[in-house]
């Protein structure tokens, strides 16, 4: 059996639709059972419960022999994962998927970065077999801002002109799918990404080619940026880790691409061009 950590989430969403495709079964972890509608229509066993006890998680480990571990960018994230490789580890013959990043490698300096390098290195002193996945800069992101940019015609990030690869979530989903399901990813690391490397003004001239109206890419200065986030409700732990991450790749941190997605594949990825056409009516 198969477990399923984020599966409300985007990329953990991904991953169980692409099971539920491959008609493969899979329990996850939810904490509330009222937001896994979606869940149980694909299959779902649910385990309802909180990732940070101990007892529940090692309930909602019986009878697991592979698991996605993927968490959302919160304060206390890197101690739920360490726990969460802890009580993989204790049971023995479990194969840990774990969703890092391309951009996670030492010498770092973000916060997010660098808590996936202490993770990684954790899982693979823990004992356990594993495969590390590795994308970067989801095109999903956008989906968030979809309203704004609706509304003014803009994307705003203060990326300067530093480059990113668009990965859609989806095709992401289909990889983390294939090493929960089949042999021969054992110890591997996959830095997977998106077919092309653009700045996020190329990306809003894709924007606008498929809409058929102008998008434009708006950099603002970064502690105008940080003031917006502290003024919409972000902690500024949460402030500190998503500048320290536009902040990267204003700096070029993203400054190269992969075929790996594609080869594990065996076919194309999605441009950033097929995402907006197929999201157009959120940004139309």
């Amino acid at each position: 059996m198969i477990l399923l950590t984020g599966a409300t989430g985007k990329t953990g969403g991904a991953v169980a639709e692409s099971l539920a495709k491959l008609g493969v079964p899979f329990r996850a972890i939810v904490r509330d059972q009222n937001k896994a509608a979606g869940l149980k229509s694909l299959g779902a066993e649910l385990a309802v419960g909180d990732l940070s006890d101990r007892a529940f998680l090692d309930q909602a480990l019986e009878g697991i022999t592979k698991a996605f571990l993927v968490l959302p960018n919160v304060e206390d994230q890197e101690a739920m994962e360490a726990q969460f490789v802890d009580a993989c580890a204790a049971k023995g013959d479990i194969h840990l998927a774990y969703l890092s990043s391309m951009e996670s490698i030492p010498g770092c300096t973000t916060t997010v970065t660098k808590m996936h390098v202490r993770i990684e290195e954790h899982i693979r002193k823990s004992g356990l077999s594993y495969t590390m996945i590795r994308p970067t800069f989801f095109m999903q992101l956008f989906i968030g801002s979809a309203a704004k940019i609706k509304e003014t015609g803009n994307i705003v990030m203060p990326t300067a002109d530093g480059t990113v690869v668009p990965t859609d979530i989806r095709d992401v989903g289909d990889v983390i799918a294939k090493v929960l399901t089949e042999d021969g990813h054992e110890g591997q690391s996959y830095d997977i990404t998106g077919p092309e490397l653009l700045t996020l003004g190329e990306v809003a001239a894709r924007f606008s080619k498929v809409l058929g109206k102008e998008i434009k890419h708006i950099s603002p200065p970064m502690s105008a940026y940080s003031d917006v986030l502290r003024k919409v409700g972000f902690p500024e732990w949460r402030v500190e880790a998503v500048t320290g991450e536009l902040g990267g790749i204003a700096a070029g941190m993203i400054d190269h691409k992969t075929d790996l997605m594609d080869e594990m594949l065996g076919r194309p990825t999605r441009k950033i061009d097929d995402f907006v056409a197929d999201y157009a009516h959120l940004f139309k």
